[in-house]
């Protein structure tokens, strides 16, 4: 086991290293330049996005930002996140995670870019297709529905214990 030591890295290490690819990835989406593929970590967009199973690509921001496009932005915090567009408002975008329930409200400032594409396997599915924007209309409209039935489960296991 000892001489595997070296090919793991420390979490320390891992944050500092993924750092380093988000200044690159923000640097050459700043010059209007696609990125392509970028794996991510997560399960607040599912099931539309499969950690370690899909990639997606980064593009540049649009001049006018609309209703389901998938920005990437960055918490105050440091933490890069990729959300849905469920609003668009004078000022900032409301965004929601497929797999969450809970509004943020984002800037344009707060955005690296905007995801144009996803690789999922073999196949390329553009975020401009007719059956992307079904999906989005479908699940965002199921909305109301899921809400009610994930607060239904949490009150069911409080109540259960």
């Amino acid at each position: 086991m000892e001489s595997l030591k070296g090919l793991y890295l420390e979490e320390d290490e891992l944050k500092l290293l993924l750092q380093e690819l988000m200044t690159l990835v923000r640097e050459t989406v700043a010059t209007g330049q696609k990125v392509r593929y970028l794996p991510f970590r997560g399960i607040s967009m599912l099931p539309l996005l499969r950690q370690g199973k899909d990639a997606v690509q980064l593009s540049p921001l649009p001049e006018q930002l609309k209703k389901y496009d998938l920005p990437v932005y960055r918490y105050p915090d440091g933490k890069y996140v990729m959300h849905r567009i469920v609003r668009v408002e004078n000022d900032c975008c409301i965004c929601l995670g497929d797999n969450t329930y809970r509004y943020e409200r984002v800037t344009r400032e707060m955005m690296l870019g905007i995801v144009t594409a996803i690789r999922r396997g073999n196949r390329v599915i553009s975020l401009d297709s007719v059956y992307y924007r079904a999906y989005c209309w479908i699940w965002c409209g199921l909305y109301p529905l899921r809400l009610r039935l994930w607060r239904g489960k949490n009150w069911l296991r409080r109540w259960l214990k």
